[in-house]
């Protein structure tokens, strides 16, 4: 008899357990279709709240158009909304043209590709966000974590992204822009400013990333030529990770374990940041024409010029070089396998240069004060062949002589990029 009650009672269990899972799937259905309903629905003004807890979404959540509305969890890794079972769309979560947006405090976890997007959009709130992919690092993740794009004044803050094949933060073709207290690790490029103006990155995190902190201009995009970014008081330490990004887009160029990498930029100032353990290149400084690949654009500038790196607190990483990348593989056999601390590729507008070869001052590269670390100019531009870049004409017209990039700039002013802030 008793063995009868305790086989009705395991029975009971199970459906109860069965019940209680098919309510658990139905209510998880539900919940997604009425935040997307809500998302859809939602007015002027509107405060969209998510409980904690772990949601799944088989589709994208999209909100666009209307002005001022927060869409708020209960803090990141406390409210979660689940991709891994998305069968239709690309982003996790995207937002368009809605002006005065607020995403606050909650998880995004892998989509099939960018976790957050925020597209032409101005005051654009990010705060105490989290964007990740479960599985680790892999190829098949989405490009880009936190992703405001096209976007005037953005303000991100106190958020995390990790394992994007890509970058995990990114910002890219925007004016007014801020960046602080951040963390950004085991990304492809930890945190990437792209084609932006007017844009200060402070207080941030990034390690454990292929590239720790990116300032990119990229050519045939509708903002060419961003300017004026300063960079400070940022901790970017041991981005030695592996480069799983997708081969054939830009990133999969970076060699993994470099610090800082400034690409075909303006108007920076990077000062005050802790640069320590990379194994290939502390701070890289390239032109376009480096990189080998062609463009369109009559207004893109392919060089870098106006760039001022100083006191910065930098240590070199004591592991080898990167070799699994072809630029990893050029400085690697430059240096013999060891890291570098600044390098240059030496091609510059000859517009910009003097009757001696040198960058006249309004346009010169300086780095001043970032210890005794190694110095190299590839001085690219002298060996050019018909096919590129020639390894045996540059190996002979390498420089280690710093002399030429260290002379005095003036702090940038930087005005106006935080002042909507204070409205």
């Amino acid at each position: 008899m008793k063995k009868t009650l305790s086989a009705i009672a395991f029975l009971s269990a199970v459906i109860l357990m069965t019940i209680g899972c098919s309510n658990s799937a139905e209510n998880n259905k539900n919940f997604a279709d009425d935040l997307q309903k809500q998302l859809i629905q939602a007015e002027e003004g509107a405060v969209i709240e998510i409980p904690a807890g772990t949601f799944e979404f088989t589709r994208p959540l999209s909100f666009q158009d209307v002005p001022n509305v927060t869409i708020k969890g209960a803090g990141k890794q406390k409210t979660i909304l689940s991709f891994k079972g998305q069968i239709e769309g690309g982003e996790g979560l995207i937002v368009k043209a809605a002006d005065g947006i607020t995403l606050q405090g909650f998880t995004v976890q892998d989509s099939k590709g960018d976790a957050i997007k925020v597209q032409g959009c101005k005051n654009v709130t990010l705060r105490d966000l989290e964007t990740t992919w479960t599985t680790g690092k892999s190829e098949q993740n989405g490009g880009y974590g936190l992703y405001p794009v096209t976007c005037t004044n953005v303000l991100m803050e106190d958020c995390e992204a990790s394992y994007a094949m890509d970058a995990g933060i990114y910002v890219g073709q925007s004016i007014n822009v801020v960046v602080r207290n951040n963390l950004a690790h085991n990304n492809v490029a930890g945190i990437e400013i792209e084609n932006t103006i007017n844009a200060e990155v402070y207080g941030n995190t990034a390690r454990d990333n292929s590239g720790g902190l990116m300032i990119f201009d990229m050519p045939d995009l509708p903002q060419a030529n961003g300017a004026n970014v300063v960079v400070h008081d940022n901790i970017v330490e041991n981005n030695n990770g592996e480069n799983f990004s997708t081969p054939g887009i830009a990133v999969s160029m970076l060699p993994p374990g470099t610090g800082f990498l400034i690409m075909a930029h303006r108007n920076i100032e990077i000062y005050n940041n802790k640069v320590t353990g990379h194994n290939t290149v502390s701070f890289a400084v390239n032109s376009w024409q480096f990189t080998g690949r062609t463009f369109k654009s009559e207004e893109f500038d392919p060089f870098c010029h106006s760039i001022n790196v100083h006191d910065n607190e930098v240590v070199l990483g004591t592991a080898a070089s990167d070799t699994t990348t072809d630029f990893g593989k050029l400085f690697s056999s430059i240096t013999q396998g060891q890291p570098t601390g600044i390098a240059i590729d030496g091609i510059f507008n000859p517009a910009h240069l003097d009757s001696k070869g040198a960058l006249k001052p309004e346009h010169a590269i300086s780095f001043r004060n970032n210890g005794e670390i190694p110095f190299m100019n590839l001085n690219a531009a002298k060996a050019m062949g018909e096919n590129g870049l020639d390894l045996a004409k540059l190996a002979k017209v390498i420089s280690m002589d710093a002399s030429a990039f260290s002379s005095e700039m003036e702090a940038m002013k930087l005005e106006g990029h935080d002042t909507w802030l204070t409205k």
